[in-house]
């Protein structure tokens, strides 16, 4: 199953129509280039304004302390690319702890600014009330009083879809509402009676892992093929793993702005629940990252 981060970027690359208003100071007039060159940053989302101005944003999932480094170091290498336009910054909170990260850095000679939104301050019903469905999808990160009512209107947005639109769909709101468990809980049973087949094939990852995923999150056709037991446990293990590995890609590319070449294999590599655990203890409460890299080995020294 796709990424959080990556369902994200695809979503907002399609430009929700209604959300996309709420989130921008001005009509978006074009999207651009997400990499910026002389660097090895990439952005989340960048987009030229009617007003001529560039709009950047960064969906987080987490509180990163390290965050205003972070969007400094965005905001230079977008001002050097843009260099006469106004740069306007955001940052959408996506997570599901309560959001506590600054909107401002203050040191000597500089004092930096961004904006910051917490997507549960927008009521889902907003959104929901657009006939757009990434729109809809966003809709299940957004203030929700009502769950039933959320699940009845993102189910009812697939009507009249073509099959391959409705995985798509369902991926999507199954991958983002990992950062809503109690919702995902009570969409994923919904899902589980519906008569859409989902196949390895129809997700871009490697066969082996996507079909342990599928078999414990969705319980589909091979899940009962092999037997729906097996599949729940290989499934609960694997995603395990994956969701600590996951963390600590996460943790570096917070800190970093990037993952260095080549610490993603070996990270990917490591099947060591504990060790995981620890090294994610490490990422935390570190103050210098590629130190702990070159101490677990997983950087190298040059």
């Amino acid at each position: 199953m796709p990424s959080k981060d990556i369902t994200l970027k695809d979503i907002f690359e399609e430009v929700p129509h209604r959300l996309s208003k709420i989130l921008s100071p001005a009509p978006i007039k074009e999207l651009l280039p997400t990499s910026l060159p002389s660097t090895e940053l990439r952005v989340d989302f960048l987009a030229r304004l009617e007003d001529e101005s560039i709009l950047h944003m960064e969906f987080q999932s987490f509180n990163d302390t390290n965050m205003p480094w972070r969007m400094l170091r965005y905001y230079t290498a977008i001002a050097e690319k843009y260099k006469t336009h106004n740069i306007k910054q955001l940052v959408v909170y996506v997570g599901n702890e309560k959001l506590r990260m600054k909107s401002s850095l203050k040191i000597k000679n500089l004092v930096f600014k961004y904006e910051i939104l917490d997507i549960r301050q927008i009521d889902c019903k907003i959104l929901l009330e657009s006939q757009d469905p990434v729109d809809r999808i966003m809709a299940c990160l957004c203030k929700v009083e009502d769950e039933g009512y959320l699940i009845e209107k993102l189910l009812e947005t697939m009507e009249g879809m073509e099959e391959e639109q409705r995985k798509d769909y369902i991926m999507k709101l199954l991958t983002l509402t990992e950062l809503r468990p109690n919702l995902r809980i009570r969409l994923s049973e919904e899902v589980r009676h519906m008569p859409i087949v989902v196949r390895p094939e129809d997700i871009k990852l490697p066969k082996r892992k996507l079909r342990k995923d599928i078999l414990y999150r969705l319980g589909l056709e091979e899940g009962k093929q092999i037997g729906l037991e097996e599949g729940k446990q290989i499934g609960h293990e694997e995603g395990f793993i994956k969701a600590l590995q996951d963390t600590v890609l996460t943790l570096i590319r917070g800190k970093l702005g990037r993952v260095p070449e080549g610490v993603e294999v070996k990270v990917k590599g490591i099947r060591d629940r504990e060790y995981l655990n620890a090294l994610i203890e490490k990422l935390i409460n570190s103050g210098d990252v590629l130190e702990v890299l070159r101490e677990e080995r997983l950087l190298s020294c040059n």
